[in-house]
């Protein structure tokens, strides 16, 4: 593999240090079949930062007011 996509793909419990979402949701949502969209080799789960990045601003609520 690519020593940049390597870079770019997390696992769960870096995906949690990072980002903090729960492993445990994660899992859930897999389950499910909803959520950040994931990459499955052999037994690992992957998830790209940028798919993470995507997911999280697509599901963002409101705006963003500065009080400058």
């Amino acid at each position: 593999m690519n020593k940049q996509i390597i870079k770019e793909l997390l696992n769960e419990k870096e995906v949690q240090q990072e980002y903090g979402i729960n492993t445990r949701t994660l899992q859930r949502e897999r389950i499910y079949g909803n959520g950040i969209p994931y990459h499955k080799l052999g037994r690992r789960v992957l998830y790209r930062r940028s798919d993470i990045e995507e997911f999280l601003s697509v599901c963002k609520v409101g705006q963003v007011v500065r009080y400058d």
